[in-house]
């Protein structure tokens, strides 16, 4: 039989007149969604750690889908990085829009159509040449040249959705923050379900962040998500 203590809690969309810790800073209202997931591996982590939510999953590679290239030529996806900064869920084209001997033009475009830039193989056989901009990998050339709508589809699936502490460098997805912790939770070993603040006015002093992020810019990110930072506990509400 579950316990209290087994049970996450789930703060209320308003503030209680008892906070110990000072997290809480302020009368503007306190919402939660629904009970999140923090990942397993996530750490033993403190009410007040402020989090991201993991939206973007690893990169795969593999021939159009439209049909087999003419050229013999490879896209290898870095195996340490294969999505970078600014990655989103969906498939991206590489295409080739101008060939060469030995060589080729080729145009990365995002899930939505974007171009992400242009990038040609140098002319030699054998010559690469890498490509970095939200997925990351190698372009070579082979025996048998890219011919012009030659390429590679790029697939990038969605994330878990489910929440670590938000660090600037991580290419997940949950470098963006978007919630606060309200309890201690210990995900080390394993997936825990948790409540998360959506919105409220916080004591900045209080709260627990990723190194790789200053305050000052976390609340920049944050506050277009009415989440406000204060420098200590205050009735007065955000302007």
């Amino acid at each position: 039989m579950a316990t209290v203590q087994d049970v996450p809690q789930v703060p209320s969309v308003s503030n209680t007149v008892y906070n110990p810790d000072q997290l809480i800073a302020g009368q503007f209202p306190l919402v939660t969604g629904e009970q999140v997931t923090l990942i397993s591996g996530a750490g033993a982590l403190l009410r007040g750690t402020i989090l991201g939510r993991i939206t973007a999953g690893a990169a795969t590679s593999a021939v159009k889908a439209s049909g087999a290239n003419t050229g013999n030529g490879t896209f290898v996806i870095d195996v340490t990085t294969p999505t970078l900064a600014g990655a989103v869920p969906g498939i991206y084209t590489l295409r080739c829009i101008e060939a060469v001997v030995n060589g080729g033009k080729f145009e990365l475009k995002s899930p939505t159509g974007q171009s992400l830039g242009v990038y040609i193989i140098p002319a030699g056989a054998g010559n690469n040449i890498a490509i970095a901009n939200q997925i990351k990998g190698v372009l070579t050339d082979a025996a048998t040249d890219f011919i012009v709508g030659d390429g590679f589809d790029i697939t990038v699936p969605a994330g878990s959705g489910k929440m670590k502490p938000a660090v600037k460098t991580a290419l997940d997805g949950s470098a963006v923050p978007v919630a606060i912790l309200t309890d201690d939770v210990d995900a080390t070993a394993a997936d825990k379900k948790c409540g998360v603040y959506l919105t409220g006015m916080f004591n900045k002093n209080a709260l627990i962040k990723d190194a790789s992020y200053t305050l000052a810019e976390l609340e920049v990110l944050m506050r277009p998500l009415s989440i406000f930072f204060r420098n200590s506990v205050s009735n007065a509400n955000p302007t």
